[in-house]
C-alpha cells in the first residue's frame, strides 16, 4: 500500500490532526519549526564551508603564483627572445635588422605565436637594442672607486623615449651625429654619480682600434619608473657598483656600470662595438590572468617556444635563423612553484577530507535526530496502514524543501565571498550538501520503521555484534591496511595522492572506533558489580545508565575520533615543519652559532668570544676538507677537535648524547683513535688506516661509527680524531700551527650575533659568522606556503567546530530520556548536585571514550603516516633537495593532541550541569507528562 490514509493522523508531537486538504509538508514545518530552523542553518552553514573551500584553495594558490611574479624583476617574469646581431654573423644586412620596424615586425609575429595559458602583459612589452657587451669608458673624468679600473658602459635604444622621460635638461637624442658618434640621454642619478652634464663627451672602446664617442645631449628624469621600460637593465635608472671578476676576494676591485639611452633609429651605430649589439623583445607576464592550476601548461608553452616545431616556425616566420627564446625567465619562476604546489596540495586534501567526513556524521546525526523525534508517529501511521514508498514521498519533499534552499542559499553566499574563476567543484560540494542533507532524515526513518517491532531496549553493554557487523568491520580494518601502506609507499612528495591514500587519517580513526565500541562493555560490566555494592545511588545509577547508552552512538564517537585525528595530524604536520627548519637552521652552522676562517683562526679569538653575552660553551675545531681515502677515493672531512668540549658540544646540540669522548685520547700500536662515519667503518675495517693531513699522515683506527656529527654537513663522511693526542705525539704540528683550529662552535641561549660579529671581525675581516637564530629566521614561508598553511589551520579549526557540534546532537538526542529520569529520581527524593553528577556520569564514559580515544589514534597516526608524508616543500622554499636540506617529516605535537580532547571533556561537562539544573527549575511535573508523551 503506497498511499497515505485520509485524513491524516493525529500527530504524536503537538496533537493536531491536519485534515485531508491540508498539505503534509506545510503541516509538519509548522509542527516543528525550530528543528526545521536549525536543520536550515545546519545545512547553509556546512554547503557555504563545502562550497567555499576549493575556491578558498583556488585563491589562495593563484594570489601566491600571483604574488610570485609580481615580486620578482622584470627579466624573472617575462619571456624573452633575443638575436645577437654583429657584422660578423651578419655581413650583409646587420644594421637592417636593429631598425625600429625590423623589431616592430618581429614583435609583431610573435605576439602571434603566443596562446593561452600563456598571457601576455601587451602594455608592459619593452624591445630595443642593447650593446651585447659592457664598453669600457676611457675618459679620466669618470669616477674611478679603485685606480686604473675604467667604467664600463651598456648603451640602450628603446621605442618611445619620450613617452617614458622627462627632460631636466638638454634635449633628447637624434639618430643622426656623424660617424663614429652618437646622441645619448642619461638619467639624474647617472649624471650626478657619473659626473656627466650636457655636451659631456663618453669615449666607448670598441673590439679593435674603432670604438664609439657618445655625446650627453640631456638629461631625463624617469616616468613611470615601475614600468618595464626602465627595468629591462638593472642600472638603467642609476649606476651599479661592481666588482672586477676573478680576483682575490680579500681585496676585490670595484668599477661604476651605467647605462646611456640613445634614439631608436641610431641603434645600427651601435655594431661597431665589441661584439656587436643585441636585439631584444621582453614580454612581461599579465599577473592578473595567472592561475596555479594552468601553471604547468604556462610552462609547456613556453616550453615549446623555446625548442621544437613551433620555435622552428617563429624563426622561419621572422626570417631570423638566429632568434631564440630564453629559457631563464617565467619558466624558470613558474616550474618551482608548480612542483610545490604538487608537493603541498595532498596535505590540505588530507585535511579536507577529515573535516569533510565529519560534516557528514554530522548531517547524519542531524537525520537520526529528526528521525527519533518522528518515530512515534510513523510507528502509528505504519499500524493505520501507510507504506513506505509513500511515506519516503513525503518524508523526502520535507527534507529536500528545508535541505535545498539552504544549501543554496550557502552556494550563493560562497560563489560572492570566495571570488574565483572556478564554480564546477563549488556547486558540487554543495550538491553534495544537499543531497546528504536531503536523504539522511527520510532513509533513516524508514529503516527504523519498515518493520514494526515491539520497543526493546538495545544498547552497547547487551547488544550482540551480528556476523554481518563481523564481516564489515574486518573489510574496514583491511581497506585502512591499504591506504596506510599506500601512503607510506607512495608518499606526498611528489602530489601523488588519491582519495584513499588522503582518507587514510580518516580510515584509521574509523578502525579506532570499532575497536573502542568492541572493547568499550567490557569495563562497564566490569564496573556494575562492585558500583551496585556501592551505598550512595549516584555512581550505581551512573554506570547503568552508561551501560544503557543506546548502540546509535557510533556516529557521535566516529565524528569525535575522525576530527580529533585530523586535528592532531594538522599539529603534527606544523610541528614538523618547525622542526624541520630548525634541524635545516642547525646543519647551516652546527651548533648555536660558529666562526669559522679559510685557514686558522686569530689567536685568542675563543677566549674572547667565550665571554660574551649568552655564550655558555665554545668548541674549537679543525677541519680539513676533501681528503680522500686509499684505494677507494671516498671523500670525507677530518675533524681534529678537543674531545671533552666537542662532547658538550654534541650534547648540547642534540647530535650526539653518548659521543664518546674517552675512547679519543687513547690510542694503541702507533694508531689514534677515531671516530668515523658509517661508510668509512665499513672502508677502514678494524685494522690502522691512514690518514693524509695537511701537516702529514698518521694512522688511525675506529672506535666508534656515528651518522652525524656536530659541525659536519649532511651527507658527507667524517673523521673524527683527538687534537690534544695529535699534540702529544706530535709536538712539531703543534708548533707549526697545524692543529690550530679553523671553527669555533658556540651553545648558549640568545647568542647576539651582532657582538659576536663584530668580535670576530676586530680579529680577521676575513671569518664567517653564523648564527642559528638568524638562519632560521630566514627560512620563512613563500606565500604558498603561508597560504596553505592557512587554509589547512582553517579546515582544522572547522573540523573542530563540527566535533563540538557532533558531541551537543548526541547529548541533545539523549537530553528528553535523561530529563524523565532526573525529574523522576527529584521527586523521588534526590538532591541537585547529586542530579548534576548523574548527568554527568551519565554520558562521561562516551566522552572519556571518543577523548581518550581520539588521543591515542592522533598519537598512532603520526608513526604510522610518517614515511609517507614529506613536509620539505611546505618547510623551505622551492630549490633542489641536497644532503643539506633535510626530509621533513611528522612530529607529534602534544598540544594538539590534549587540548581539543580536554575542550570536548569541558564542554560536555558543562553542557550535562546545565541542563541537570535546567531539570530541576522546570519542574518535575512538566519533564513527567512530556515522559507521558514519548
Amino acid at each position: 500500500m503506497t498511499a497515505l490514509p485520509s485524513p491524516l493522523p493525529t500527530s504524536a508531537e503537538d496533537g493536531t490532526a491536519p485534515s485531508a486538504d491540508t498539505p503534509w509538508i506545510r503541516t509538519r514545518l509548522r509542527a516543528a519549526p525550530g528543528a526545521a530552523l536549525a536543520l536550515s542553518l545546519l545545512v547553509l552553514v556546512t554547503a557555504f564551508l563545502a562550497a567555499a573551500l576549493p575556491r578558498a584553495i583556488d585563491v589562495q594558490e593563484d594570489t601566491a603564483l600571483r604574488d610570485t611574479v609580481a615580486r620578482a624583476s622584470v627579466a624573472d617574469r617575462s619571456v624573452t627572445a633575443t638575436l645577437d646581431v654583429s657584422w660578423l654573423s651578419f655581413p650583409y644586412n646587420a644594421e637592417s635588422l636593429v631598425t625600429p620596424r625590423s623589431l616592430a615586425s618581429t614583435e609583431s609575429v610573435f605576439q602571434s605565436f603566443v596562446r593561452p595559458p600563456l598571457t601576455l602583459d601587451r602594455r608592459q612589452t619593452v624591445y630595443g637594442v642593447r650593446t651585447a657587451q659592457a664598453a669600457p669608458a676611457m675618459d679620466a673624468y669618470l669616477p674611478r672607486p679603485t685606480a686604473h679600473t675604467p667604467p664600463e658602459a651598456t648603451v640602450v635604444a628603446q621605442p618611445d623615449l619620450d613617452r617614458f622621460t622627462h627632460v631636466v635638461d638638454g634635449r633628447l637624442p637624434r639618430p643622426g651625429s656623424g660617424t663614429g658618434t652618437v646622441e645619448a640621454a642619461v638619467t639624474e642619478r647617472t649624471a650626478h654619480i657619473m659626473h656627466l652634464r650636457t655636451g659631456s663627451v663618453v669615449h666607448l672602446a670598441g673590439g679593435g682600434e674603432a670604438g664609439l664617442a657618445m655625446r650627453i645631449t640631456g638629461v631625463v628624469r624617469p616616468l613611470h619608473g615601475e614600468a618595464a621600460y626602465w627595468n629591462e637593465e638593472p642600472d638603467l635608472k642609476a649606476p651599479t657598483l661592481s666588482t672586477v671578476p676573478g680576483q682575490d676576494p680579500s681585496d676585490p676591485k670595484y668599477y661604476w656600470h651605467f647605462t646611456a639611452l640613445i634614439d631608436d633609429r641610431a641603434a645600427g651605430a651601435l655594431l661597431g662595438l665589441r661584439d656587436g649589439v643585441t636585439a631584444y623583445w621582453r614580454h612581461p607576464a599579465d599577473t592578473g590572468a595567472l592561475t596555479a592550476r594552468s601553471a604547468s601548461g604556462l610552462v609547456d608553452s613556453i616550453a615549446a617556444l623555446t625548442s621544437g616545431p613551433q620555435a622552428a616556425q617563429l624563426q622561419q616566420r621572422t626570417g631570423l635563423r638566429g632568434l631564440t627564446v630564453e629559457e631563464e625567465g617565467l619558466a624558470t619562476l613558474v616550474d618551482p612553484f608548480g612542483r610545490e604546489r604538487a608537493a603541498t596540495a595532498p596535505l590540505v586534501m588530507v585535511a579536507a577530507v577529515g573535516v569533510g567526513t565529519v560534516a557528514v556524521i554530522v548531517l547524519l546525526m542531524a537525520g537520526e535526530l529528526a528521525a527519533a523525534r518522528r518515530r512515534t508517529e510513523l510507528v502509528l501511521l505504519r499500524a493505520r496502514g501507510a507504506g513506505l514508498r509513500g511515506l519516503a514521498v513525503r518524508l523526502l519533499g520535507e527534507s529536500a524543501l528545508t535541505a535545498v534552499p539552504s544549501a543554496a542559499v550557502g552556494l550563493v553566499l560562497a560563489l560572492l565571498l570566495v571570488p574565483t574563476q572556478r564554480f564546477a567543484a563549488a556547486v558540487a560540494a554543495a550538491g553534495a550538501v544537499a543531497a546528504v542533507a536531503s536523504l539522511a532524515p527520510p532513509v533513516r526513518a524508514l529503516l527504523s520503521v519498515r518493520t514494526v517491532r515491539p520497543g526493546e531496549p538495545e544498547d552497547l553493554v547487551r547488544a550482540r555484534p551480528s556476523r554481518r557487523r563481523t564481516v564489515a568491520e574486518l573489510t574496514v580494518v583491511l581497506v585502512v591496511t591499504g591506504a596506510v601502506l599506500a601512503l607510506r609507499r607512495r608518499g606526498t612528495a611528489d602530489g601523488g595522492l588519491d582519495l584513499l591514500t588522503a582518507a587514510a587519517p580518516v580510515l584509521v580513526a574509523v578502525v579506532a572506533a570499532v575497536v573502542l565500541l568492541r572493547l568499550y562493555p567490557l569495563p562497564l560490566r566490569l564496573l556494575a558489580r562492585p558500583a551496585a555494592r556501592l551505598r550512595g545511588a549516584v555512581l550505581p545509577l551512573g554506570v547503568a545508565r552508561a551501560g544503557r547508552a543506546p548502540a546509535t552512538a557510533t556516529l557521535p564517537l566516529l565524528a569525535v575520533l575522525v576530527a580529533l585525528t585530523v586535528t592532531s595530524f594538522g599539529g603534527a604536520v606544523l610541528s614538523g615543519v618547525s622542526a624541520g627548519r630548525d634541524r635545516a637552521a642547525l646543519a647551516a652552522v652546527g651548533a648555536d652559532a660558529g666562526i669559522e676562517a679559510p685557514a686558522a683562526l686569530p689567536a685568542g679569538l675563543a677566549d674572547r668570544v667565550r665571554h660574551l653575552d649568552g655564550v655558555r660553551d665554545v668548541a674549537p675545531v679543525r677541519i680539513e676538507s676533501g681528503l680522500r681515502t686509499e684505494p677507494g677515493g671516498i671523500v670525507y672531512d677530518l675533524f681534529m677537535v678537543d674531545p671533552a668540549t666537542y662532547a658538550r658540544l654534541a650534547a648540547a646540540t642534540g647530535v650526539d648524547d653518548g659521543f664518546p669522548a674517552g675512547a679519543l685520547d687513547g690510542g694503541r700500536a702507533g694508531a689514534f683513535a677515531a671516530v668515523v662515519s658509517p661508510r668509512l667503518a665499513g672502508e677502514f675495517g678494524s685494522s690502522p688506516t691512514v690518514v693524509r693531513a695537511s701537516a702529514g699522515s698518521f694512522d688511525v683506527r675506529t672506535v666508534a661509527t656515528r651518522k652525524a656529527a656536530a659541525g659536519a654537513t649532511a651527507g658527507r663522511n667524517f673523521v673524527i680524531v683527538s687534537s690534544k693526542a695529535l699534540a702529544k705525539a706530535r709536538p712539531d704540528w703543534l708548533d707549526a700551527g697545524s692543529l690550530n683550529p679553523t671553527a669555533l662552535y658556540m651553545t648558549g641561549d640568545h647568542i647576539d650575533g651582532d657582538s659576536l660579529r663584530a668580535t670576530a671581525h676586530q680579529a680577521s675581516a676575513r671569518l664567517t659568522v653564523l648564527v642559528r637564530s638568524e638562519e632560521r629566521a630566514a627560512l620563512k614561508s613563500t606565500a604558498l606556503q603561508s597560504g596553505t598553511q592557512h587554509v589547512y589551520l582553517a579546515v582544522v579549526a572547522a573540523g573542530g567546530g563540527y566535533c563540538a557540534l557532533a558531541l551537543l546532537l548526541s547529548l541533545l538526542q539523549g537530553s528528553p530520556q535523561r530529563r524523565i529520569t532526573l525529574a523522576r529520581l527529584r521527586t523521588m527524593g534526590m538532591q541537585g548536585r547529586q542530579r548534576q553528577w548523574l548527568a554527568v556520569l551519565d554520558m562521561l564514559p562516551q566522552v572519556l571514550l571518543g577523548a581518550l580515544g581520539g588521543m591515542l589514534t592522533g598519537l598512532a597516526v603520526v608513526p604510522l603516516l610518517r614515511p609517507g608524508v614529506d613536509l620539505t616543500a611546505l618547510a623551505f622554499t622551492s630549490r633542489p633537495q641536497t644532503a643539506a636540506v633535510p626530509t621533513v617529516v611528522l612530529d607529534t605535537d602534544p598540544l594538539a593532541l590534549v587540548l581539543p580532547s580536554a575542550g570536548l571533556l569541558a564542554v560536555a561537562c558543562a553542557v550535562l550541569v546545565a541542563q541537570a539544573w535546567l531539570t530541576g527549575r522546570r519542574g518535575e511535573g512538566t519533564n513527567l507528562r512530556m515522559g507521558d508523551q514519548a
